[in-house]
């Protein structure tokens, strides 16, 4: 049977022509197709007539990879027979290789009848690996140049297991699933993130953003080298080359149900943490940073905050909107008639609810009568202090 030949849509898919053997079950017989399930998210086709009988559904076969055609694997059958004429070599197409000497250049190969060449950059061997080790040995390769005059071929085995690494890792991301939880390692950390390295040769990325709800300069501040990690899978971006995780997301959000702790115009104590030409960002609790636009401040003829607040220092803001799906959360240094909020309003606010909460009628009383005492006990010392003689 005739090997798969290059086709411009499997190249510009995934490339993915290989002689890797995949176990797949039948899943459906539709006209002149059979439907291979090769794996989670992996469907592949065949023609009906490679088999020698009708598949059933549930029936197992092996089968090759030749590309990928409008979303499924073009298939071929691993009992299909590999090329043994120059009319069916041509470059791009897959053939089973025996080596059969080694030279400095290479090695000599035959693939059936005919005579290959494999450079020896072509073998996927390390600088320092003879070419000697392949001989003897069944290679899968690339024909990468027919030379009909001289009857030769040049084949190529590295560009083979580059293609099959990459048919892992693609299997590999195709079992992947938004929303997934996996467990990795820190492989890198930069300013703008951590690489997470896991699963068989997978790495993603944790924007500094996604590290933790509390504000993060740097990751190395709270993630280390080889640190053990669990991170949810947040978006598969470029084909599966570009894989977004996080890990605040498997911890409790602490903007659930913060309306309802904070309440709406409630003056709130908080703490500067960076001011901006636009306004402030102010922390109220761990996690929860909010925004105290210009507009919501007395700038008193200056252009923004940068002179009235400083990183660091403890003011009283009012709350002014809440929005715990975005994580948003709109301040304001003004009361809702306008008057400047002073600095501890929030302090005694709370104070004073304290003393509230504590004012039984007994604990009045009892506070009211050592007044008193205290009054009577001054009283009679300065009325003893002033008498003559005394």
């Amino acid at each position: 049977m005739r090997e798969a030949r290059r086709d411009p849509a499997v190249e510009k898919d995934h490339g993915a022509h290989t002689l890797k053997v995949w176990c797949g079950t039948v899943v459906g017989v539709y006209g002149n197709d059979v439907f291979v399930e090769l794996g989670p998210r992996m469907q592949g086709v065949i023609a009906r007539r490679e088999f020698t009988r009708e598949p059933r559904v549930g029936e197992r076969f092996d089968f090759t990879l030749r590309g990928r055609e409008d979303g499924l694997w073009a298939l071929e059958r691993r009992e299909a027979a590999s090329l043994r004429s120059w009319e069916d070599m041509e470059p791009g197409v897959l053939v089973h290789a025996r080596a059969i000497g080694a030279l400095p250049e290479g090695l000599e190969l035959k693939i059936g009848k005919l005579h290959a060449f494999m450079p020896k950059s072509h073998t996927g061997l390390a600088r320092d690996q003879k070419a000697s080790v392949l001989v003897g040995k069944v290679l899968t390769c690339e024909v990468i140049e027919v030379d009909r005059e001289r009857q030769r071929v040049l084949v190529s085995r590295k560009l083979v297991l580059q293609r099959e690494r990459g048919d892992d890792r693609q299997r590999e991301v195709g079992a992947l699933l938004v929303g997934q939880t996996i467990e990795g390692r820190v492989a890198r950390l930069e300013p703008y993130g951590a690489f997470i390295a896991f699963g068989r040769g997978l790495e993603g990325l944790v924007h500094v953003s996604n590290v933790s709800y509390e504000r993060v300069e740097h990751p190395a501040k709270v993630l280390r080298l080889g640190e053990l990690v669990r991170a949810k899978v947040l978006a598969l971006r470029a084909g599966g080359s570009r894989i977004a995780l996080g890990l605040k997301q498997l911890q409790e959000s602490p903007w659930r149900s913060l309306t309802a702790r904070l309440g709406l115009n409630r003056v709130v104590e908080g703490t500067v943490k960076r001011v901006m030409p636009f306004g402030a960002f102010i922390a109220i609790l761990p996690g929860i940073e909010g925004l105290v636009h210009n507009t919501q401040a007395e700038l008193c003829g200056e252009k923004n905050l940068s002179r009235q607040l400083q990183p660091g220092e403890r003011v009283s803001v009012r709350v002014l909107a809440i929005d715990e799906q975005a994580e948003r959360l709109e301040l304001s240094l003004l009361h809702e008639d306008g008057r400047a909020i002073g600095p501890d309003e929030a302090e005694a606010n709370a104070t004073f609810a304290t003393l509230k909460l504590d004012a039984r009628p007994s604990a009045a009383s009892t506070a009211l009568s050592r007044a008193l005492a205290q009054a009577l006990r001054a009283r009679n010392e300065r009325a003893t202090t002033a008498r003559p003689g005394a």
